[in-house]
C-alpha cells in the first residue's frame, strides 16, 4: 500500500492520521497500522465473530473536531481478505467561531475478493460548525462491501435543541468499481441553504445511505431490503439496484431509528455478501 505521511505543516494534536493495511496472515485477515498520529489511537483488533474476519474500532481520543482539525483514515484491503471497520463514537464537529473548517477524509481500498464491512457511527455538526466530510472506497468488480454514511442535523436534544443551526456542511460520501463511480453522495448546505435542507427532510433529523456491493447479489435482494427498512422513528425509507450494487436511503427522526433500519438492512445484506449472520457490534 502507499502510506500516507503527515505533511510538514500539519500541527501535532490538530491532524490525525491513520495507515492500516489488511493482509492474510496465519490462516485469517489481519489489520497492521502501518503508521498513526494522534489523536488517532491504535488498539488492536478483536475476533467478535470468532472466525478470521477482525472488527476494528477506529479510536480518536480527541473526542470530537474543535477548529481546523483533520482526520485522516488511510485503508488498503489486499485480495481475499476481510474487514469490519467501525468508530467508538459519533464523530462530533464543534463550533468553528473564527471561520476554520474541521475535515474528516476517509480513503478506503477493496481488493479483488476482499470484504470490507465499514459501519462508522454518525457524523454531528454542532451550532456554528464549519465540517467539510468526505469518504472515497476503491472497489475490484468482485469486492464485497457493506457501507454506511449517516448525518445528523446537530444534538438535537441539547436543551432547546440545536438541529440546522450548523454554518457550512460539505459531506461527500463515494463509491468506485474498477474507477467507475457507482454511488456519488453529496450534500452541500451553505448559509440559507441550510434551512432548504430543513425543509427539504420534512421532520427528519438524521439521513443515512447504506450500499452493499458483491457479484452475483439474488435478483429481488433490494426489495427484500427495502420492505426492513421502515419501522419506529424512520421518515422515509428506499432501497434501488445499479448492477452489482444495491443503494439504500433512510431519513429518521432518530439517531436510534436510523441505526435500527441500517440493522436491519444488515440482517439481509450480510449472509449475501459475507456467509454470516449479522449480530449486534461490540464495542466495549
Amino acid at each position: 500500500m502507499d502510506v500516507v505521511l503527515p505533511q510538514p505543516d500539519w500541527i501535532v494534536g490538530k491532524h490525525a492520521l491513520m495507515n492500516l493495511h489488511a493482509v492474510r496472515r496465519n490462516g485469517r485477515t489481519e489489520v497492521d497500522p502501518k503508521s498513526w498520529r494522534i489523536p488517532y489511537q491504535w488498539q488492536g483488533c478483536h475476533y467478535q465473530d470468532h472466525d478470521d474476519q477482525p472488527f476494528l474500532l477506529l479510536i480518536n481520543s480527541g473526542g470530537g473536531f474543535v477548529e481546523g482539525d483533520a482526520a485522516e483514515l488511510h485503508a488498503t484491503l489486499e485480495p481475499d481478505t476481510r474487514t469490519l471497520i467501525t468508530t467508538t463514537a459519533a464523530s462530533k464537529f464543534y463550533k468553528c467561531p473564527d471561520g476554520a473548517t474541521s475535515r474528516e477524509l476517509v480513503t478506503l481500498k477493496v481488493g479483488a475478493g476482499a470484504l470490507l464491512e465499514y459501519c462508522p457511527d454518525e457524523s454531528i455538526p454542532f451550532a456554528r460548525s464549519r465540517v467539510e466530510r468526505r469518504t472515497r472506497i476503491e472497489l475490484q468488480p468482485t469486492s464485497r462491501l457493506f457501507a454506511t454514511d449517516v448525518v445528523a442535523a446537530g444534538r438535537i436534544h441539547y436543551g432547546a435543541g440545536e438541529a440546522f443551526a450548523f454554518d457550512d456542511l460539505f459531506s461527500e460520501f463515494e463509491v468506485l468499481v474498477a474507477g467507475r463511480p457507482v454511488l456519488t453522495d453529496r450534500l452541500i448546505c451553505e448559509g440559507e441553504e441550510v434551512g432548504a435542507l430543513r425543509r427539504l427532510w420534512d421532520g427528519a433529523t438524521h439521513s443515512a445511505t447504506v450500499i452493499l456491493h458483491a457479484p452475483g447479489l439474488a435478483d429481488g435482494l433490494e426489495a427484500e431490503i427495502e420492505e426492513r427498512l421502515g419501522g419506529d422513528g424512520v421518515t422515509a425509507s428506499g432501497a434501488t439496484r445499479n448492477g452489482d450494487a444495491i443503494v439504500c436511503r433512510i431519513l429518521a427522526a432518530e439517531a436510534w431509528a436510523c441505526h435500527e433500519a441500517i440493522f436491519r438492512a444488515w440482517q439481509v445484506a450480510r449472509p449475501a455478501i459475507a456467509g454470516k449472520a449479522a449480530r449486534a457490534i461490540r464495542k466495549c
